[in-house]
């Protein structure tokens, strides 16, 4: 009997103790969101400003806008900008209407394109090719804008193409 009492008493303390932690599983890493795909072409939508001497056009999309700024020196800014996505390296403004087409070198700023050009006879025409509707993207390397389809402005744009116009002969 005490042989068995000795024999007892270790496998009672054994199962006193508790079980060892269980390791540590690493948890898999969520994978990020694939990025969202950049649409094909949107339609925006006109709106004008006048302050001072300065011209201001919007044509706008919650995927792309185009801002058109006139002034206040003899100067016509383009920019194209997308959120959340790139402008890309060495940017072209590219626009296609029926009035006209015309290319502009841009600079790349994060998410923007930025084209400067004299408000001279050719800024103006770039102007009046917007305003007569059709399409505007961004082309370059690296590019993600989706291409902006631009409405024709009417009788709001026309107003304020006489803005331009006073801009342009200071």
């Amino acid at each position: 009997m005490r042989r068995a009492a000795w024999l007892l008493l270790p496998l009672l303390l054994a199962a006193c103790q508790s079980a060892p932690p269980p390791a540590p599983v690493a948890a898999p890493r969520a994978a990020r969101p694939a990025p969202r795909p950049v649409p094909a072409r949107v339609e925006g939508a006109w709106s004008f400003g006048v302050a001072g001497d300065r011209c201001t056009a919007q044509v706008a999309h919650r995927e792309a806008t185009l801002g058109i700024t006139a002034g206040p020196g003899k100067e016509v800014t383009f920019s194209a900008a997308s959120p959340g996505r790139r402008a890309g390296g060495r940017p072209r403004i590219v626009f296609r209407g029926e009035d006209g087409s015309w290319e502009a070198p841009a600079r790349g700023s994060g998410r923007a394109a930025l084209a400067t050009i004299p408000l001279d006879e050719r800024g103006e025409a770039y102007i009046r090719d917007l305003l007569g509707g059709g399409t505007a993207s961004v082309q370059g390397s690296g590019a993600e804008l989706p291409a902006l389809g631009v409405p024709d402005a009417g009788v709001s744009g026309r107003d304020w193409y006489g803005c331009v116009a006073r801009v342009a002969e200071r």
